[in-house]
């Protein structure tokens, strides 16, 4: 006989789990739902546990002497449970099949949990209603002693500005590694020591440099629609002609939004460059010959939805072209960090290594630009904070960003 536990994200996981290393043969004994990793038992993930055992097919049992009075009595004991209980009695090899019909029967997103569960789930919706009360008790010691009331209220903060909870699990743990006990510390103390923490964290994204490379001929934006990609164009081109006299050329693709094509012709005109409409890769490569002479070219492109893939197909058309050039994503503050995540993670394998966040002016919550810093390896690069050009743009302010999250204003 060869017994398991099997832990897994999901029910049907588990199960499959099950099947692949025990056999379809195998015997379910117990389900639970457990709670892994965390910090003093906030943050802990979701999951599920299968114990479950198989007998070899070729072991059999040894027969035993029963009489008959007794084999009534067990077959008449088994007839009183409903069918679901009799099944499982009767045939308790077919369990895993038993559960993956069941499963498979839902509509998405729903999953049959054994009976067993339904008093362990309403215990676990108990305790995590308890753990949101008990915010305010977090440990802060071995010892068992009340958490300093400023920790909390930092957690409460982080949490009202969409700070992820991995993130906040970092900050808590980097600050417990620098003070084993907090409890001496005063509430002015802990802020700084967050904001330190926020700060260096930050800092591992900013570009060591806002010097362009030498060798950079073209800059392309890139990004969903919406998110201010033309002007925030028109002010790094305005840097670079008016601060360092270089001769500067602009190209649109955005030929599906009439006003974004004239919205660039205004802002080539203001600063006297030129600038080219393209409907092709094979027009950018006559637009680029065009532009040869120039030392920085500005591309504007096209704002599709790019959760789609074969939107991303078609902008690669462009940005790997030329190969000296540099990349952009841009993203708007005032989009869901849950929506923020699919492009983030969908231009991963892109040329794409820099971001540029907007509207920082029309939203009070920062949280999303911490995770990015955590959870990924795009350099942030600039940040824009209003529609004047070329006024509302600046490059990142590690501390200052710490302190807004904090709550300290900049």
């Amino acid at each position: 006989m060869r017994t398991k536990k099997i832990v897994a994200d999901t029910m049907p996981l588990a199960l499959k789990m099950v099947r692949q290393q025990l056999g379809e043969n195998a015997i379910i004994v117990n389900t639970r739902v457990i709670k892994t990793g965390g910090i003093f038992g906030l943050f802990a993930k979701q999951k599920y546990e299968v114990t479950a055992y198989s007998i070899d097919k070729e072991t059999k049992p040894k027969k035993t002497k029963m009489d008959v009075d007794g084999k009534d009595r067990f077959v008449a004991q088994n007839e009183k449970l409903d069918s679901s209980s009799s099944y499982f009695h009767k045939q308790p090899q077919k369990m895993y099949q038993y559960y993956s019909e069941k499963s498979a029967a839902q509509s998405p997103g729903q999953v049959i949990q054994p009976k067993s569960l339904d008093n362990e789930r309403a215990m676990l919706d108990e305790l995590q209603h308890l753990r949101k009360m008990m915010m305010n008790m977090m440990m802060n010691d071995q010892q068992g002693k009340m958490v300093h009331p400023a920790l909390t209220k930092i957690i409460d903060r982080l949490k009202k500005q969409g700070v992820e909870e991995e993130v906040m699990e970092y900050l808590i743990s980097s600050l417990l590694k620098k003070h084993q006990s907090i409890k001496e510390l005063e509430e002015n103390e802990i802020r700084r020591e967050f904001i330190s923490i926020i700060t260096k964290l930050l800092e591992k994204r900013v570009p060591n440099s806002y010097s362009l490379d030498e060798r950079t001929r073209m800059i392309n934006v890139i990004g969903p629609t919406g998110v201010g990609k033309t002007t925030t164009i028109a002010k790094l081109a305005t840097e670079q002609v008016l601060k360092q006299k270089r001769r500067v050329a602009m190209i649109t693709t955005d030929v599906y939004r009439i006003a974004a094509v004239e919205q660039l012709k205004t802002y080539a005109g203001i600063l006297n460059v030129p600038i080219e409409v393209v409907h092709s890769a094979d027009e950018l490569t006559q637009a680029l010959d065009n532009l040869k002479h120039y030392d920085l070219i500005y591309m504007d492109t096209t704002g599709r939805n790019y959760k789609e893939a074969k939107n991303r197909a078609a902008i690669n058309e462009f940005i790997y072209h030329p190969p000296e050039s540099d990349n952009y994503l841009v993203l708007s503050l005032t989009t869901k960090y849950e929506d923020m995540q699919i492009l983030l993670q969908e231009f991963l394998d892109s040329p794409v290594q820099k971001l540029i966040l907007t509207k920082f002016d029309e939203t009070t919550s920062y949280g999303s630009i911490l995770n990015i810093a955590f959870q990924y390896r795009y350099q942030i690069a600039y940040i824009t904070n209003g529609q004047s050009v070329p006024e509302d743009i600046s490059i990142v302010d590690a501390a200052g960003l710490a302190k807004l999250i904090i709550g300290e204003g900049m």
